[in-house]
């Protein structure tokens, strides 16, 4: 038997638990819970199981600081509903039916509404039975706090200076942020990042992250975008850098073609400032500007013709509130103005000089591809390991039968001066015999070396073949050639015989 007395038990306690245990009552609490500042969250509480039977005295929420219980809610079955004060207009119990005059607190499940960071900690529901005994479970409450983000530029005049100095450009916070947001920047301008963090009292961090660069020209009017991530939510801001800096001054309108007697001739005096030009000058370097030059804002006029007189360096001076900085130009002056080529002639110039170069590549590539295939047949049509033919030589009757060597022989009239030049005792000089029929063949090699013989004093048996080379002493050739009429016949045996040396 168990003796009870709020909350306490007597020497037998562990009896009743363990009949509890088997009865397999208990009460049904989630794991954790979270919520945002300002939302609202439940905390669900139910007591499962309830047989045997058990009467319900009491139900509890309390709040678990620094090892001590803090009441919240009171659901009683005789008393009805009690909230405490800190949480009166905040706390309620979700179900309606815990509040009816005759109560079920089954489900004693609670609402938080707006909540606080001081609502983060351990809850505690617990069931006060009869005659089980007390039942309890416990929820951890999570508050989450989104950060607000800022992005601002880190000083209002951003100056670009000669020293290269970095500075801050640009800033983003994520304040008061639990947990904490990340900063990261996106920008196409190069530069340095620090970031830090800062811990507020209250238990949320604050994170600043500075853009370093120099300031220059380059960098006035780009963008720079700050990315806040937290907990999967992503939040941007943007700025656009404003960088002063001194003129950037050329001056303009002389082509290099001022002749005597131009006239509206004009130089116009060009700057990139920020902020924008206040004043502008000009002055001719070792000199004075001329009378009939007038000045209009930027625009230095010449009124009148062009002279030699307007010939030397010009030099404009431009002021804004950063600094002066100049620009010059060394003016020439001509006799007659100089030829000019229509733009239409330009452009058809060197459409036609692209032309050219397109086919000039089509050409060469074609020919390379030709030259790479005639390698390749060469290549394929002789095998290595397969011996080369002997060349066969070609014999006088080759040459003066066969039609596949007529191309190499040459024409009817070489042919003549060959024969006049080898044979001169038989042609006197102012005689030249008529050619005709013309003649169309010639041995394009005379005297191929694989038929010699020796040379005698009396006239052999032995006869030659047509067309071979037969060297005396000091070897001579010898050939034959068909009759030409109106030509003197050829002497006896129809051969001719003359020195080598006199062919070669």
């Amino acid at each position: 038997m168990c003796v009870w007395h709020w909350r306490k038990c007597s020497c037998v306690f562990m009896f009743c638990v363990s009949s509890a245990e088997i009865t397999g009552q208990r009460v049904e609490m989630d794991d954790g819970k979270s919520g945002y500042v300002g939302s609202k969250v439940d905390l669900r509480c139910r007591f499962i199981n309830s047989s045997p039977p058990v009467k319900i005295s009491q139900v509890t929420w309390q709040k678990l600081v620094n090892g001590s219980k803090q009441n919240v809610a009171i659901a009683n079955p005789s008393l009805g509903v009690s909230v405490a004060p800190p949480y009166r207009d905040r706390v309620s119990f979700k179900n309606a039916a815990v509040r009816r005059r005759t109560p079920t607190l089954e489900d004693t499940t609670i609402s938080f509404s707006s909540l606080r960071l001081s609502d983060e900690a351990t809850y505690i529901c617990e069931y006060t039975t009869f005659p089980a005994g007390n039942r309890e479970n416990t929820v951890n409450l999570t508050v989450y706090v989104r950060p607000t983000t800022q992005m601002s530029l880190s000083s209002p005049t951003l100056v670009a200076r000669s020293s290269n100095l970095k500075t801050p450009v640009a800033t983003c916070i994520s304040a008061n942020g639990k947990p904490p947001g990340t900063i990261r920047w996106e920008t196409r301008v190069p530069g340095e990042v620090t970031t830090r963090e800062y811990k507020n009292s209250d238990g949320t961090i604050t994170v600043q992250s500075d853009y370093i660069l120099v300031p220059s020209k380059e960098t006035h009017k780009e963008t720079l975008t700050c990315v806040t991530t937290y907990n999967e939510e992503v939040y941007t801001d943007s700025v656009t850098l404003d960088i002063q800096y001194e003129p950037d001054v050329t001056v303009d309108g002389f082509d290099g073609n001022w002749y005597l007697n131009k006239e509206n001739a004009q130089l116009s005096c060009q700057a990139d400032a920020n902020p924008a030009v206040s004043l502008y000058q000009w002055r001719l370097v070792n000199g004075s500007l001329p009378t009939y030059a007038e000045i209009r804002d930027n625009v230095l006029m010449f009124k009148g013709p062009v002279t030699y007189d307007l010939q030397g360096t010009y030099v404009c001076d431009a002021t804004n509130s950063i600094g002066t900085r100049s620009g010059s130009v060394e003016v020439s002056i001509i006799e007659k103005p100089l030829p000019q080529i229509a733009t239409g002639d330009v452009i058809s110039v060197i459409a036609l000089l692209l032309a050219a170069g397109v086919l000039l590549g089509i050409t060469v590539t074609v020919l390379v591809l030709k030259i790479r295939s005639k390698k390749d047949n060469s290549s394929a049509g002789s095998p290595s390991g397969k011996m080369a033919q002997p060349i066969r030589k070609r014999t006088g009757d080759d040459i003066q039968h066969s039609g596949r060597f007529y191309e190499e022989l040459p024409n009817t009239a070489d042919y003549v001066s060959y024969r006049l030049a080898c044979n001169k005792d038989d042609y006197p000089e102012p005689y030249s015999p008529p050619i005709n029929p013309p003649l169309t063949f010639l041995p394009q090699h005379p005297y191929p070396s694989s038929q010699t013989m020796p040379s005698t004093g009396n006239n052999s048996t032995n006869t030659l073949s047509k067309n071979t080379f037969a060297p005396p002493s000091h070897t001579t050739a010898t050939f034959k050639y068909p009759s030409v009429p109106g030509l003197a016949p050829p002497p006896p045996g129809g051969t001719y015989t003359f020195p080598k040396e006199q062919y070669v």
